[in-house]
């Protein structure tokens, strides 16, 4: 017995050792297989990785001197006209982007080069403000110097002021950009769009399927959810401080020198019988020279210093011209005056994002005769939210060209994430006056904003609903759309059939 638990004892031992080895040897081959797929990993990258992709485009150099020149020839293909009803389901191709993040699109700037006419005539100048747009592209987190990971192309074609290019000219050079594709992922910028006599509200170019980051649209050309409108840069607004006078000496001032004369005429037969209105236009000079840091009062020919007499204003006009969008409407905005708004159709910048009945006031064209009893009307409180929002907008948001291709950058990358995009009230209240809101629970009131929406649970009391509804109907949001609410509770007659059970 003795001699058999010691044979048993020693398979078991031998059993046990044999065990322990193999699974010895499994985990020290395991962790050989993982150390050597790691080095393999690390070599690869190394050889092929992204690094030589990224090494090979190089970023724009937008202060090159040694420019490629390109002679177009005057038969050329141009690029093909603007389609007007893009979307960005139909004309972007979003497949493109998602490559920089989940909540980041890609810029790509084409290198600069040296475009001429067949004859060597050079057409594709370069203006100080398109300089500064693509140098912020290219110093923002958007940038990619990879074509093919970029989400957006931007040509660098000046296309800002409609009077330094020609439409043909441009039209070929966009055409023969390498991945132009009939527009489509490409963003052109433009300022000062159509020219005379028409003056359109859009860039006449053809730019295909491109998105136009542009002043001066209307609601007719204007593309809903693809399109960017923004402001008219002015050199004027960006030297004005933030300083204002202890107390505001006139309630509304015109200082725009291109008013209309149907629209002049309107304002000097008021100015002419309110002192409510100062009107300025241009000095009288012995040269035909126009000093526009000056301007002279209407009615008694006093001469005032342009800009600074804007902070003496409570309210400024800014009123529709040849084109659309003014660049006062900037200089207003940095004055810290109130703006009146007089153009119809017009599309205000960055309308999709930022709230402009938060700062300014919206009068109708055919209103203008009545503006001092408009003004009249905004009560004190409702002046004072206008004037202390408007330095916070304007130093946010349009203080320099940096600001403003951030902020269309900005409004570009929330149409395309829009899960990474912020909350209206991020865009357009400042928390040094409201204070910071807090994400997790819902306002206690309603936002203070034109209009509500009112729902009523009733049961069968209907004298306490009839008498709910005619306090309703006498706010000024109230909308009937079948007439007037009657002024007495109808009678209502009800029939009621009963049938006797019978056993």
């Amino acid at each position: 017995m003795a001699s058999e638990s010691l044979i048993k004892t020693s398979k078991y031992t031998k059993y046990t050792s044999y065990k322990k080895i193999s699974y010895r040897s499994f985990f020290v081959g395991l962790l050989l297989f993982i150390v050597v797929s790691l080095l393999f990993i690390v070599v690869f990258n190394a050889y092929s990785g992204s690094s030589p992709r990224t090494d090979f485009h190089e970023p724009v150099n937008l202060d090159s001197t040694l420019l490629e020149v390109v002679n177009l020839k005057s038969d050329a293909r141009l690029s093909s006209a603007r389609v007007s009803n893009c979307t960005y389901w139909d004309c972007f191709n979003v497949y493109r982007c998602g490559r920089g993040g989940h909540d980041k699109i890609t810029i790509y700037i084409y290198p600069l080069k040296d475009y001429r006419t067949e004859s060597g005539t050079p057409f594709s100048q370069f203006s100080k403000e398109f300089y500064v747009i693509l140098d912020t592209i290219r110093h923002s987190k958007y940038y990619t110097s990879n074509p093919e990971e970029a989400c957006l192309l931007v040509p660098s074609i000046d296309t800002l002021n409609q009077h330094s290019f020609s439409k043909k000219h441009v039209s070929q050079a966009l055409h023969s950009l390498k991945y132009w594709n009939d527009g489509e992922n490409h963003l052109i910028f433009n300022m000062l769009p159509g020219s005379a006599p028409n003056y359109n509200s859009v860039i006449d170019l053809n730019t295909g399927k491109a998105i136009i980051a542009g002043a001066g649209f209307d609601t007719w050309s204007f593309r809903y959810g693809f399109d960017i409108s923004i402001p008219v840069y002015s050199h004027t607004a960006e030297k004005i401080d933030s300083s204002q006078p202890d107390q505001k000496n006139y309630l509304i001032i015109s200082t725009q020198l291109n008013i209309p004369k149907h629209y002049l005429e309107v304002l000097q037969n008021i100015a002419s019988s309110s002192n409510d209105l100062l009107l300025l236009d241009k000095c009288k000079m012995d040269s035909d020279r126009i000093d526009y840091s000056k301007r002279c009062e209407y009615t008694t020919g006093r001469m005032f210093s342009y800009p600074d007499v804007l902070k003496e204003g409570m309210f400024c006009l800014v009123i529709r011209s040849a084109r659309l969008t003014q660049a006062v409407l900037m200089d207003v905005l940095a004055s810290q005056c109130i703006p009146i708004v007089i153009a119809d159709s017009v599309v205000m910048p960055f309308n999709s994002h930022v709230d402009w009945n938060r700062i300014s006031l919206f009068v109708p064209e055919d209103n203008v005769k009545n503006i001092v009893k408009i003004v009249h009307s905004v009560s004190k409180e409702r002046r004072g939210e206008l004037y202390w929002q408007l330095r916070w907008v304007y130093d946010k948001y349009f203080a320099s060209i940096e600001k403003m291709t951030l902020t269309a950058l900005e409004i570009i990358n929330e149409k395309v994430f829009p899960l990474a995009a912020r909350m209206y009230e991020d865009w357009n209240m400042p928390e040094h006056i409201y204070g910071p809101v807090n994400p997790l629970f819902l306002p206690v009131t309603a936002p203070k904003a034109p209009g509500f929406t009112a729902v009523i649970l009733t049961y069968d009391r209907v004298d306490s609903l009839f008498t709910l509804v005619k306090k309703l109907v006498r706010t000024s949001q109230w909308h009937e759309a079948r007439g007037a609410t009657p002024a007495v509770h109808p009678m209502f007659t009800t029939f009621i059939m009963c049938d006797a059970n019978r056993s």
